[in-house]
């Protein structure tokens, strides 16, 4: 074979070479992609709990072309340690800011700070007030009496209800909690109040002390610990609790759970993420709805409606 041949074989190759590569590499632009945005994102706990919202977030940063920063206090729930980080992204000129509120009269005055930098959004416990762009929030006193009235149905007038205080401070948590315990009051139950955290060692003494007819846990970390300390009680109470993490759902289907005032965090996050990619890219803004939730108890946890909410990304 000549060389000149050779070449007439080769050189349409490279030439094909060449454009697969300008379409497979080229920039966003070139192929019809928004431009690269970065955003950090302000969590209030390690990644237990908030799982599924990541992979949320993660979803729609892929479809968006968004880029995240996931960021965590040193200590769960810290309020100044969610306060450093504020000062510190806001300053580092990030396009926009996604914050899960651990109490929000302490970090207040750094959101309204943080508000008049970057695109500010908070999920969970809504801060529209202290300057945030949109809040991708729920009810929380509606679903707080929602799994109050669940309880009801599982301790009779008189009988004792204790409530776990998880999340101390001015937040949704806090909301549901409220929620719940007037409610059960008001139809006649006992409530009990205790200040307890996942990973401690306390809540078999509470139970011992207390000796609850039934349990509630306002959080996913709360309750996943919970569901895992009484599994070890010989007459455990029942458990009732908010949150829909895969160990939740797990401990729902065996039983150890008696029912769940479930929340589709899944699409919390990807809509935090779409909302606050908007905003930073000045486009029209789409509206945020107020995030359902389903009471879900073992029987009803595969009725289609439910599944959306216990297993969103299948």
């Amino acid at each position: 074979m000549t060389r000149k041949t050779l070449l007439w074989l080769v050189l349409p190759l490279v030439g094909f070479g060449v454009l697969f590569w300008q379409l497979a590499f080229a920039p966003n632009q070139m192929k019809g992609q928004p431009e690269l945005l970065e955003m950090s994102v302000i969590l209030r706990e390690g990644d237990g709990a908030a799982s599924t919202m990541r992979k949320g977030m993660e979803q729609a940063a892929a479809d968006l072309n968004v880029e995240l920063r996931f960021l965590t206090p040193a200590t769960d729930n810290s309020a100044a340690g969610q306060t450093e980080l504020l000062e510190r992204e806001a300053a580092g000129n990030v396009s926009a800011i996604i914050l899960v509120p651990s109490d929000r009269k302490t970090i207040g005055d750094a959101v309204m700070a943080a508000a008049e930098k970057t695109t500010l959004v908070t999920v969970e416990s809504g801060m529209a007030a202290w300057g945030a762009l949109a809040d991708v929030t729920m009810n929380h006193t509606a679903l707080g009496e929602a799994i109050g009235t669940a309880a009801l149905n599982g301790v009779p007038c008189g009988g004792v209800v204790l409530l776990l205080d998880s999340l101390p401070g001015d937040n949704g948590i806090r909301e549901r909690l409220e929620a719940a315990k007037a409610l059960l009051l008001r139809e006649g139950r006992q409530v009990r109040v205790c200040r307890w955290h996942a990973g401690e060692d306390t809540l078999p003494d509470l139970l011992n002390i207390e000796r609850p007819d039934a349990v509630i846990a306002f959080e996913a970390s709360a309750l996943s610990g919970a569901a895992a300390v009484i599994e070890g009680e010989k007459t455990p109470p029942l458990l009732y609790g908010c949150g829909s993490t895969p160990e939740i759902t797990d401990a729902l289907e065996r039983g150890r759970i008696t029912a769940i005032a479930a929340v589709n965090v899944f699409s919390e996050g990807y809509l935090a993420v779409q909302v606050a990619a908007e905003a930073a890219r000045h486009e029209a803004r789409s509206e945020v709805p107020v995030i359902a939730f389903s009471v879900v108890r073992r029987e009803t946890m595969y009725q289609s409606e439910n599944q959306k909410l216990l297993f969103p990304m299948t």
